[in-house]
């Protein structure tokens, strides 16, 4: 049985030009110290190479590996990478597969390596994979006798494969996820699983949390403080920019204008402008088309509401302008991790220290790009917790601007710079478990005669192991022609979160019809449909009849969804911020 670093070898060796990286060389030898360990390395410095090797041992040991990620755009980026390095080494593509809303290409996570988001991760691991999602609500509200499917053949899919799990430091966002986290930890261990986590912003505190939860079952850590790559440090240091940043009143959006051109005239002309939420980067990207001397398609939208093929669209798009010497992206946190891009002139929202951190991977990202401008902005009203506006906890979002105020000289490359903004921003109160609930997540793996516990919690979490917001579709109104083929409908789906579609309280779905499944039906929700919680349009979301939500809006390739409310929206006044 070959070690880790020997794969992790074959792949770099895959890579179109090879590079050094003892970094990951000394996690490959930790990794076999270590059942589960953490990995923390910069962004840029390719730990998605650690996924790649743990792939590929499990696929030579006879094995099954996952490779989880809590964003789509993360994982869509990854398949392209993962199918290529298979192909260099003469694999056959068909083993790698993904799975995930609408793309059930490895179903039930079954090819040797599948590549999945941590929501289907949770579902499978829970007995509740996607494909089985109906028939466990049926058993949950007694209308069906039988078993929930798969369950114990969903729950194997996951615990004897090799995991590794992308950008974790997204899932200490909230307690619902950590708990996640920490459950999964106990659960794999416990079946003698390989597990990997990794991410490039590890505060103290989280470390010291991870440690505490996983000493039991010898959790370790790969720190990159502990074997510094010092080539890449110093080229890392060489960058040099000014961090400005600026409390902004009235019309932001003409402020930035400004930032853009006085950038452009300085001679920076590969520009990103990062936004908090969706419908502010819309409005400011529509802006932009019209006031700066850039050509459309030069000019780049990126969020969370996008079919799948625009999706893909605007992945080949990223491609193509990375080979550019000009172009603007504005975008959301979607920039924050699996987009291969790189800016010299940043311009971004304010954000807790680990998202600025992450979104900063994509300014001056590449070897030899030394100079560039960072502009970060806040709202200057914003005088406290009961007047913010934002998505983000407000607590975090003061601690990083106290902490960046008169430090233009801030380093985003250097971990040894930006550490301490981590630990200043996130302390001990940051990071909270619930062991009660960690446990009734660790006991539901253990429970084979009676599965309901899984489908209770799901349904007590509000559709979700994992996410505050369960992720259903939603397609707007005039996509829609009745008794349209449902080939024709499934290319204009798009995901928006249920608290989102609480908001905007849709009057319509579309629903296959019964007495032609090749065709989908409009159908009016019931008066007070959305008076009664959420926990009915998730029930109706997960039955095998549901399409989608109809939303008032309008949808193209360029924009995405614009929901009707927020069409008429003062977006720069701050209104309008439905989703992120």
């Amino acid at each position: 049985m070959a070690a880790l670093s020997h794969y992790l070898e074959r792949a770099l060796e895959a890579l179109p030009r090879r590079e050094g990286r003892p970094f990951l060389e000394f996690a490959a030898r930790r990794a076999e110290e270590h059942g589960v360990l953490v990995i923390e390395a910069p962004t840029g410095y390719g730990k998605s190479m650690i996924s790649q090797a743990f792939a590929l041992r499990s696929l030579c040991e006879g094995l099954k590996c996952i490779v989880a990620f809590p964003l789509r755009a993360l994982l869509e980026d990854q398949l392209s990478k993962f199918r290529a390095m298979l192909s260099r080494l003469n694999y056959d593509e068909r083993i790698i597969g993904a799975r995930y809303m609408h793309h059930p290409e490895s179903k039930y996570l079954l090819r040797p390596i599948s590549l999945t988001t941590i929501d289907t991760l949770s579902l499978t691991l829970f007995g509740m994979a996607p494909e089985d999602l109906e028939t466990a609500l049926k058993y949950y509200d007694g209308t069906s006798t039988r078993s929930m499917g798969h369950y114990l053949f969903s729950r194997s899919m996951v615990l004897l494969s090799d995991l590794v799990l992308d950008e974790v430091h997204l899932l200490a966002d909230m307690t619902k996820s950590l708990n996640f986290l920490v459950a999964l930890i106990w659960i794999m261990a416990s079946h003698g699983g390989r597990v990997a986590l990794m991410s490039a912003t590890i505060p103290r505190a989280l470390e010291e949390l991870l440690r505490a939860e996983g000493e039991q079952i010898g959790l370790g850590f790969a720190k990159f403080s502990e074997n510094p790559d010092e080539a890449f440090l110093e080229e890392r240091r060489r960058k040099r920019y000014e961090v400005h940043l600026e409390g902004i009143r009235g019309d932001k959006f003409e402020r930035i204008l400004g930032w853009l051109k006085e950038g452009m005239r300085d001679g920076f002309r590969r520009s990103i402008v990062a936004f908090n939420t969706i419908p502010e980067a819309i409005e400011f990207y529509k802006m932009a088309r019209e006031r700066l001397a850039l050509p459309r398609d030069g000019v780049l939208l990126l969020h969370s509401r996008f079919t799948e093929a625009d999706r893909a669209m605007k992945g080949k798009r990223i491609r193509e302008l990375g080979e550019s010497d000009e172009y603007l992206i504005v975008a959301t946190q979607v920039i924050e991790a699996g987009v291969d891009i790189s800016s010299d002139l940043f311009i971004s929202d304010l954000a807790p220290a680990s998202s600025l951190i992450q979104r900063l991977g994509r300014f001056l990202r590449y070897k030899g790009e030394a100079e560039g401008r960072v502009h970060l902005w806040y709202e200057d009203w914003v005088e406290g917790k009961g007047r913010y506006k934002g998505v983000y906890d407000w607590g975090l979002i003061e601690g990083t601007r106290d902490f960046l105020e008169g430090r233009s000289s801030m380093n985003f490359h250097d971990p040894e710079s930006y550490g301490p903004l981590l630990d200043y921003v996130y302390h001990e109160g940051s990071f909270s478990v619930s062991w009660k609930e960690i446990r009734e997540l660790i006991s539901i793996t253990k429970v084979l005669r009676d599965p309901r516990w899984a489908i209770e919690a799901f349904m007590r979490l509000e559709g979700s192991f994992v996410r505050e917001d369960a992720l259903i579709p939603a397609i707007p109104s005039p996509s829609l022609t009745d008794g349209a083929p449902m080939s024709e409908l499934m290319g204009h789906l798009v995901p928006m979160g249920l608290p989102t579609l609480s908001k905007l309280r849709p009057r319509e779905e579309l629903v296959v019809d019964e007495e032609d499944p090749g065709r989908a039906l409009r159908k009016r929700l019931q008066n007070g449909f959305w008076d009664r919680g959420r926990e009915r349009a998730l029930r109706r979301a997960l039955s095998s009849k549901f399409i989608a939500f109809v939303v008032e809006g309008s949808y193209d390739g360029d924009l995405g969804l614009v929901t009707k409310v927020e069409e008429g929206a003062e977006l720069s006044k701050g209104r309008g911020q439905l989703d992120r």
